[in-house]
Parts: C-alpha cells; sequence; structure tokens
C-alpha cells in the first residue's frame, strides 16, 4: 500500500468504510506518578518534577471512565504496575487494526517500555491476536501516534519524537494500511494526538505550529473544517488531546476554552472533564484510554 505524502494522494484513494471502536481500555492509576522527565510538560522551569495529588487523580480517573460508561462504551480496566508510573496513559502501547488484531508498540523511552507486555495479555486473553514490530523499527507508540479517521480507513500517523518512518512503511507495506504521515516538529507536542483530534469524517481540531509546512498543508487540504487552537493554549491545556466518542459528542479537558466555544458551532456538544493531575505527565483525555473494536 503506498504511503500517502500529498494531498492528491489522498483525494485520489478510493477509501473503504470503517466502523468507529466501541470499546475502552484503562488503566486504574494505582502507581501513577510523575517520577522522571521524557516530555516537556513532566517538569517546571527549574526541572523539578510535580506532585501528583494521589486521591484526586483516582477521582478523576473515576469521573472520566463514567463518562465514557455514559455514551455506551463498554469499558475494561487492567490495573497499573509498579514501576510504570505512565501506563495510565493507555493509548499508547498498541495499534488495534480491526476486531481481532493489535499492534503492540515499541516505546521510545526505556522507562517505558514494560507497560507493552500487559497490554499483548490482555488482547491475548481476550482472543484478539497481537502482532509486532519487526526489528528495523524503533518506536512506535500507538493510537499516541497513530489515528483512525472517522468514517475511511485511513490512519493519520505522527513522526519525528516517538514514532519513527520505518513504523509507517510497515505499517503501509507490511499491514497494507492506508497511511498519511505527519511530521511533527515541536517537542511540545511530541504525539499525534497532543495537537490533532479527529472529531468526525469532515472536522479536526489541531494546532498548527505542531507540523512541519507540508504536513500543515496536508491537514488543512484534506479537512473540509478545521478549528486551530492557538499554540500557547494547545499547551497548556492539551486541548487537542481530546476524544470524540461519537462524531458528535467530544469529551475536553477542563480549561479549553477555544475548543469549548468553537464546537457547538460546527455541530459538536463538548463535555468538560477535569483530568488535571494528569497534565503533569503530558497526559490528558485522549491519553487516558485505548479505544478499540
Amino acid at each position: 500500500m503506498p504511503i500517502l505524502q500529498t494531498l492528491d494522494d489522498l483525494k485520489s484513494y478510493p477509501f473503504s468504510a470503517y466502523d468507529g471502536p466501541q470499546k475502552v481500555l484503562m488503566v486504574k492509576p494505582d502507581f501513577y506518578k510523575v517520577s522522571y522527565q521524557i516530555n516537556p510538560h513532566m517538569a517546571d522551569e527549574t526541572g523539578a518534577l510535580p506532585q501528583v495529588d494521589e486521591k484526586r487523580a483516582l477521582f478523576q480517573w473515576e469521573k472520566l471512565k463514567n463518562k465514557f460508561e455514559e455514551f455506551g462504551l463498554k469499558v475494561f480496566v487492567i490495573p497499573g504496575q509498579e514501576d510504570l508510573p505512565d501506563m495510565v496513559f493507555a493509548a499508547n502501547q498498541v495499534l488495534p487494526l480491526d476486531s481481532k488484531h493489535v499492534l503492540l508498540s515499541k516505546m521510545a523511552h526505556d522507562e517505558r517500555k514494560g507497560e507493552v507486555a500487559f497490554f499483548g495479555d490482555f488482547f491475548e486473553h481476550h482472543g484478539i491476536s497481537t502482532t509486532e514490530l519487526p526489528e528495523e523499527v524503533e518506536k512506535f507508540e500507538g493510537t499516541g501516534d497513530a489515528l483512525w479517521h472517522y468514517g475511511m480507513d485511513l490512519l493519520w500517523c505522527g513522526h519525528g519524537f516517538r514514532t519513527d518512518m520505518k513504523a509507517i512503511e510497515f505499517l503501509a507495506d507490511t499491514l497494507g494500511l492506508a497511511v498519511a504521515p505527519l511530521e511533527l516538529v515541536d517537542e511540545s507536542f511530541y504525539h499525534l494526538d497532543t495537537c490533532m483530534c479527529i472529531l468526525n469524517s469532515r472536522t479536526v481540531a489541531w494546532t498548527p505550529k505542531a507540523f512541519s509546512e507540508e504536513s500543515q498543508k496536508l491537514i488543512d487540504g484534506f479537512f473540509p473544517q478545521t478549528i486551530e487552537i492557538p499554540y500557547e493554549e494547545a499547551k497548556e491545556t492539551l486541548a487537542c488531546n481530546s476524544f470524540s466518542v461519537d462524531g458528535k459528542n467530544v469529551i475536553i479537558p477542563q480549561g479549553a476554552k477555544t475548543l469549548k466555544e468553537k464546537l457547538p458551532n460546527h455541530n459538536f456538544i463538548p463535555h468538560e472533564k477535569d483530568v488535571g493531575e494528569f497534565h503533569k505527565a503530558g497526559g490528558s483525555v485522549f491519553c487516558m484510554k485505548l479505544a478499540f473494536f
């Protein structure tokens, strides 16, 4: 399958219809804390790591879980693991391919590599087969960097910080997926899901400065409707790390002012949730769950 790198490639490709996921996997924040720094959000200007209020983090996590369930999503939960504090960010460890297969990630940092096996065990236990990346792929972080497009079999895939081009080549050449690569250029937006939220088949929320000029043109040219989030707001509130549950209802982080104001103008309903304790580690609503088929 060719990698769709130009607007002409995207507009001429015969996409098939693709149903969205109806299940969610979460990791209970049993051992969640900020004990190291692997992204700019995890330390202040002096280099000090933020302290997590564990009770408040659990409360926020439970409220988010309840919200998913209110929308009819079936939520599965696996326990957190000692010495894997970032495992709570369940979007990163696999990429669901369909209802029978998932692709296991290769985490970019040693601190997170141990998380993947627990996700592999979960899916194998539920009768879903797991595929490993080949040796030549050094890093790939699941749905943190690979976002399915609503309603079509197109995978937008960020690269530059946590995912490499070898991973994108594997997705296209070996797995036969239609992949559109997007180059990330700002370390504050180290995953695609921190700077791009696909709301439905026609609409995206994003912060353009996180992308190279070529990738900006690809996004802006392909989506009929774009909601631009100002750079500083996107960085401070992680507004683009939102989750469009059904192409209508969108769960957004508390404080995402621009997104909250603009969503109704595009016929979306915002649902604001406070997940501030998880912002301390650079994650928000989308990061805290894995949507799968």
